[in-house]
């Protein structure tokens, strides 16, 4: 398909390369960084005597996939292991060579955890992450969740070789991801990783083929490749299978809600092509909105030590069962989110009320079921007296608790280790930076990239 989709559908794709072209100055000074580190690497590794240990230091990921963006100025370099040498060992190993890399570089290191730890030397303005995995021939002899990794990177390369045209369509796909909201696989994304990218471009060979056929997707029912076995349908709103090791679903962290945003981005594109280019543009507006007395925000003051990551997912976690756990004690939730602003975590809600009347229905059994007595045990000594509606047993009781702040708090006591400050509406412009009161204002207000783009195309309001 040499026809290259995206120039004959949308040649004004053309007028924002710079978001997804690297330059020759970028790449030139990536490069240069790159040999520089992994010399320091080298030179660690016979200081240590190591060699026979490390079987070889490659770099792996989006850069050597040239499927890199501009803004994304991270390299992932992996230290390959003997497949004898013990786990611990190995992380102990990198941990050592990351360390007397830094301090002969003079750059700065830092620990994150993915499937396991990695460490990340920060130099000139880059990141680089030094990784360890185990050098291995045969997929089926993986032992961490890294270690086909240089099988990606070996699969995306050799597709990329026969249709070279696809590296700018793999390019607009991230960055039209990242203006969705939904490019990463981290906990606090739950969207579309890198290499989920690549794999669907060349799976559709083209972005405009994906876009198509992604208009007509159904969350739970998606399975690419086609003849992939039926019964895999239902485990996961998207299911794609991993070129390279067909027992993993290379979509597993797109989550139900990243994936209907984008399926519902593609109905939009079908319609209206241009609407990718006003996503590219990259404008948004801020409507006018009122935080109010039934708005709650919770700001994260302090937690467990825990990785960024895993911290997300901890509090995807707590938002769902606070929500629950308002809504079993009567508050209408009409929106739970997590927001990270500049520096800090928040949980909001937006209820119908936050204050309930003080009274409240409580619905017993049919009158004819055996609960029935265990009903009226309870409440046939209670004023107003028991009553029947229609066929069951029905009380009206004062509510324990009337105020949403009170359900919380004591919904969060349960966490031991995280302790929260919590907010009703307009105050918080009191109590946060301003710029994370923007940010969360505007998520309710829906201010995102594509809602603006959604107007100009969809609603008929003129923009």
């Amino acid at each position: 398909m040499a026809d290259k989709s995206l120039e004959v559908n949308l040649e004004c794709v053309n007028d924002y390369s710079y978001l997804y072209e690297p330059t020759p100055e970028q790449r030139e000074n990536i490069e240069k960084i790159t040999r520089e580190v992994i010399s320091k690497i080298n030179e660690v590794i016979e200081e240590l005597g190591l060699r026979g240990v490390i079987r070889e230091v490659s770099v792996q990921g989006s850069f050597a996939r040239d499927t890199w963006l501009p803004e994304d100025t991270d390299v992932d370099v992996f230290l390959l292991f003997d497949k004898s040498f013990d786990f611990e060992q190995m992380r102990k190993m990198t941990e050592l060579i990351s360390g007397k890399v830094a301090v002969k570089l003079g750059a700065s290191i830092e620990t994150r955890f993915a499937s396991h730890p990695y460490y990340v030397i920060g130099f000139n303005r880059v990141e680089v992450e030094i990784v360890p995995a185990y050098k291995i021939e045969d997929i089926r002899e993986m032992r961490t969740a890294v270690d086909r990794t240089p099988f990606h990177t070996s699969y995306i390369t050799s597709s990329l070789l026969r249709k070279p045209w696809l590296k700018k369509e793999i390019r607009v796909l991230k960055v039209l991801l990242k203006r969705l909201g939904i490019y990463g696989a981290e906990l606090e994304v739950r969207g579309f990783s890198g290499y989920l990218s690549e794999v669907l471009v060349i799976a559709y060979d083209g972005l405009v083929p994906l876009l198509e056929a992604a208009s007509r997707w159904i969350p739970w029912k998606v399975l690419i490749p086609h003849d992939a076995p039926r019964s895999l349908i239902g485990t996961a709103p998207l299911i794609v299978l991993d070129p390279v090791d067909l027992r993993r679903n290379a979509a597993a962290a797109v989550g139900l809600e990243q994936l209907s945003k984008f399926i519902a981005f593609s109905k939009i594109f079908v319609e209206n092509p241009e609407i990718l280019c006003c996503m590219l543009e990259g404008k948004r507006e801020v409507p006018d909105y009122m935080l109010d007395e039934n708005i709650i925000i919770l700001r994260l003051l302090s937690h467990p030590p825990l990785s960024e990551d895993a911290l997300a997912g901890k509090l995807r976690r707590i938002l769902d069962s606070t929500r629950n756990t308002l809504e079993r004690n009567g508050f209408n939730v009409l929106r739970g989110l997590m927001v990270h602003a500049r520096r800090d975590f928040f949980l909001v809600f937006q209820l119908e009320t936050s204050v309930l009347p003080p009274l409240e229905k409580k619905i017993g059994p049919p009158v004819w079921h055996t609960n029935s007595k265990n009903f009226l045990r309870k409440w046939a000594s209670h004023t107003p007296a028991p009553f029947i509606d229609g066929d069951r047993w029905v009380v009206i009781s004062e509510r324990k608790i009337r105020k949403a702040e009170e359900v919380i708090m004591n919904a969060l006591k349960v966490y031991k280790g995280f302790e929260w400050e919590i907010m009703r509406g307009e105050e918080s412009y009191w109590k946060i930076a301003e710029d994370e009161y923007r940010e969360i204002k505007g998520v309710l207000a829906g201010s995102e990239i594509w809602i603006y783009c959604l107007k100009k195309y969809v609603s008929g309001h003129k923009l």
